[in-house]
């Protein structure tokens, strides 16, 4: 009988110690999700294209709260791929939702207005509010 619990109880620790931890932290969510803004900078040519026009801007939605009120805007040039922004933006918000949740991250409830427009101030584009 004591046999067969040493074996069991082995059996036991060894599937424990096999076990992998698939599961990401809340360090490594929030660098992935700071990748991804990052290549949502990139695709919005908001760093690279020049503003001389403010209807060649648009703006977009990036991100809300916890409370479900809108937090964050960002510009994109509408020479950017929006298919590919839109996207991107989109695979942004559904982690930054989950990391919220998963990891119980506080948020700013209080409601913020979007912009009403874009205009050019020495050659980049800006919101205004």
């Amino acid at each position: 009988m004591k046999k067969l619990s040493f074996i069991l109880f082995s059996v036991s620790l060894i599937f424990a110690s096999c076990s992998s931890n698939d599961e990401e932290s809340a360090e490594e969510t929030s660098k992935r999700l700071d990748k991804m803004y990052t290549e949502i900078i990139a695709i919005s040519l908001v760093n690279t294209e020049s503003c001389t026009n403010p209807d060649e801007w648009g703006y977009e939605l990036i991100s809300s709260s916890a409370c479900g009120t809108n937090r964050g805007y960002i510009l994109y040039s509408k020479k950017a791929d929006k298919i590919k922004l839109d996207a991107k933006i989109k695979e942004y918000q559904k982690l930054r939702s989950e990391y919220v949740i998963k990891w119980n991250v506080l948020s700013d409830c209080a409601p913020t207005n979007p912009p009403n427009s874009v205009k050019c101030v020495d050659g980049k584009a800006s919101l205004v509010f």
